[in-house]
């Protein structure tokens, strides 16, 4: 199982409408996967027992989403010269126990030249502390804005191919 992880809460990004892209790939490559946004994160999501006490809401998608998953891929739009923080804070939530020898793979978004590769280096170490196994491949779509139509899809030839041969690589992986 794979999970393609839209890792912003903020609403229209175009992060989110690149993983759901991705998915629909997966999904006509017939590999078994599920689609989550952290913008379906519970209202109550944050709050100061969050990382002693798992409510049944987080715990609903810890079990979809994350225990069933061998594989997780994260679409990290740059913020801040970085991945956002509500990432960090779900992440920083889940038991590790449940991501240990788990794979990962990482596809940076930005409207910048280099597609959020301190992100995507950021983001790395902190799944490698939580002994995941990351893909050396990580797409960086850079210059997001000229690569989608009007609808939010990708329709740049090459960021095509970078999701495709991503969405093959994470297959086999």
């Amino acid at each position: 199982m794979i999970t393609i992880i839209s890792s912003t809460n903020r609403n229209n990004a175009r992060s989110e409408a690149v993983a759901l892209q991705y998915f629909q790939i997966l999904q006509e490559k017939g590999a078994e996967s599920k689609f989550f946004s952290l913008g379906s994160l519970p209202s109550n999501f944050f709050h100061p027992e969050m990382y002693k006490t798992t409510g049944p809401e987080m715990q609903a998608i810890i079990d979809e989403f994350i225990i069933p998953s061998e594989i997780f891929v994260f679409i990290i739009p740059e913020y801040n010269g970085s991945y956002p923080g509500i990432l960090k804070t779900f992440l920083d939530t889940i038991p590790p126990k449940f991501f240990r020898e788990k794979k990962a793979g990482i596809i940076g978004v930005s409207d910048g030249h280099a597609g959020n590769l301190r992100g995507e280096e950021h983001l790395t170490g902190v799944l490698h502390y939580l002994r995941l196994m990351v893909h050396y491949a990580q797409p960086k779509l850079s210059d997001i804005d000229k690569m989608l139509d009007d609808q939010g899809r990708i329709v740049d030839e090459r960021g095509l191919r970078l999701l495709n041969d991503h969405a093959e690589k994470m297959m086999r992986f």
